[in-house]
């Protein structure tokens, strides 16, 4: 795999790491929605639902032309496999929910930003520069401290949140390689078509009555979650994976409000010691950046 060249402006990298702090903040919301309804309903149903209503966005925003375009990627292989790779990381990370407290997953999961850093250096040959290595270390350093998992054992929950975050890593190396040819729209479009039909199937046997909250749920968290995909994708074009999984970490910020004001879950000291070393990270790598791109426009 290779990497596209990135544009060489500042403001295209600022823009790009606003974008994706938009895009992780997006799917903060998205899962609160979800969590809000895990109990009421399989996580397969709510997938299903969710991918039906953001295929039909997409439908609606480019029209005819959208099978077409997907039809004639030469990347549907790639396409096909990331959308296999993020729904069996939805699959697993929202069935733990039903075992784990939110802190431990949220740790657990932030595994993910590391190794994207690492995948993206092996596949894609980004430059592992010493700004994204401390960015990614202070920001997970940071998650650790927040989340205090001194009492994870080893279970099947946890082991599934943990091969989520792998497969969302994964992803996000394909969606960095996809992003050179396929829109932003094709991509959301086939990830989401392919999480319908697998969800569609699977989801009969364990099919159950929609309740007018539960729809309202999903409607939002189809919008929300949707668009969260969209601005993601586009902010892969601007800048490298190692730096767009450092962002990550700032939804660690939004998961730890919501679980306070919609499930009266308290934050402790840690928490907010915690959150400072992931605000320190986003910080450090967004200066550094903002360097690197000023240095290459000069040259």
């Amino acid at each position: 795999m290779t990497t596209p060249a990135f544009p060489a402006t500042d403001s295209a990298s600022l823009k790009g790491m606003a974008m994706g702090i938009t895009a992780y903040t997006l799917f903060a919301v998205h899962d609160a929605f979800i969590k809000g309804i895990i109990h009421a309903l399989p996580a397969a149903q709510i997938l299903f639902v969710r991918g039906v209503i953001i295929v039909i966005l997409c439908m609606v925003i480019g029209k005819s032309w959208m099978f077409p375009r997907l039809l004639a990627s030469s990347n549907r292989g790639m396409i096909l496999g990331r959308g296999l790779l993020t729904l069996a990381a939805w699959v697993m990370y929202y069935s733990a929910g039903r075992d784990l407290q939110l802190a431990e997953m949220t740790t657990l999961y932030y595994f993910a930003p590391v190794l994207t850093t690492i995948l993206a250096v092996i596949f894609l040959k980004e430059r592992l520069t010493l700004a994204r290595v401390g960015a990614a270390a202070i920001g997970f350093f940071g998650v650790v401290v927040a989340a205090n998992p001194s009492g994870f054992t080893l279970t099947l929950p946890v082991i599934m949140v943990l091969l989520a975050a792998l497969s969302w890593a994964v992803s996000m190396i394909l969606m960095r390689t996809i992003s050179k040819s396929d829109s932003a729209l094709v991509q959301v479009f086939a990830q989401n078509l392919i999480h319908a039909v697998v969800m569609g199937v699977v989801s009969i046997p364990f099919w159950q009555g929609i309740g007018p909250m539960e729809l309202a749920f999903v409607l939002a968290a189809g919008l929300v979650g949707g668009s969260a995909q969209f601005i993601l994708v586009e902010s892969a074009k601007l800048v490298p994976a190692s730096v767009l999984g450092t962002v990550e970490y700032g939804a660690l910020i939004w998961a730890f409000v919501f679980g306070y004001l919609f499930w009266g879950e308290t934050p402790l000291l840690n928490v907010y010691v915690g959150a400072g070393f992931v605000v320190a990270a986003g910080c450090v790598l967004a200066l550094t950046e903002h360097r690197t791109r000023r240095n290459q426009m000069r040259r």
